[in-house]
Order: C-alpha cells, then structure tokens, then sequence
C-alpha cells in the first residue's frame, strides 16, 4: 500500500535500490585518465599534405647567414610519394646519402652519411605546421644549418605540365 502522505519524489526513490557514491581523489582520477588513453600511432601512409602547385624556397645557409632565395615550382599530385615531392633537397655535398629515414603524418626525417665525413655527418627534416606549408632544413656537423627551405601550396594543379 503506497503512503499517499509522502512527496512523490521520495516515493520514487523508495522504489529504487541505494547505491553509495563513490568519490575519488584528484591523484585517482589522473592515474585512471592517463592509463586509459591509448597509444595511436600515426599511419605513415596518411602524410598530411595537399595535392597542388606548391612554392618551394631554397636558401644556402653558409655560418648561419642565410643566402638569396632561389625559387622553384612543383605540382604534387593525390598519392605521389613525400620523399620525392617534398624531400628530394640538394645535398649538401656530391657525396652525400640520405639514410635512416623516419616518416609520420607530418614530417620527414633522415640522417646523412658523407663519404670522409663522421657517421652521422648531418641530418634534415621537412616539418608540415599545416597540410598547406612546411619548413626544411638539412644541417651537418661542425657546420650547423646548411639549407633552409620553406615550401607553401599556392593552388590547385591544373593539369600535366605543371
């Protein structure tokens, strides 16, 4: 028999079976948190550029002083590899090779051997800040930064001769 005298939220809540709240500390939570995230590794098959007319900057960095600009155009296409659209820089020396190469969704890393030089002689890297711009850079040791480059997407491709 319902007890018509009590409020209707409480004989709700007589019905319903007490479960305890439970509090956790700050410490608790953080732990939970950062052992519930997973670990997602970058598809390196995703490399985040645009296809598209892009812009590409050379400068020879000679004792840190950068040198005039030397300005290229290059159409990179849906698909194309971002080793040779975006890598392929000027060595720094005939006898240079790129080798042990690293590739996310965003940068392109390598180290360099120079015959008669240290292994690892340098290292370069092509960074994306956005899938429209990115930074280069190619630097050897004992001589610090060699080449800069800076590559900007200007439009879309228009066709095969571009």
């Amino acid at each position: 028999m319902k007890n018509k005298s009590m409020p209707m939220s409480h004989r709700k809540a007589a019905h319903r079976p007490q479960v305890p709240a439970r509090r956790f500390s700050l410490p608790a939570i953080l732990l939970l948190g950062a052992t519930s995230v997973a670990v997602i590794r970058a598809d390196p098959a995703d490399f985040q550029a645009m296809p598209g007319l892009w812009r590409v900057v050379l400068r020879v960095v000679d004792h840190g002083r950068a040198g005039p600009p030397r300005v290229e155009w290059h159409c990179v296409n849906e698909g194309d590899d971002p080793w040779t659209s975006f890598a392929a820089l000027p060595m720094p020396a005939p006898q240079c090779r790129r080798s042990d190469a690293h590739r996310s969704t965003t940068t392109l890393d390598w180290t360099l051997a120079c015959a008669g030089m240290p292994t690892p002689s340098g290292q370069g890297r092509v960074a994306f800040d956005t899938p429209e711009h990115y930074a280069a850079s190619i630097s050897l040791q004992g001589r610090g930064e060699v080449l800069r480059v800076e590559g900007v997407r200007r439009a879309a491709c228009t066709g095969p001769s571009d």
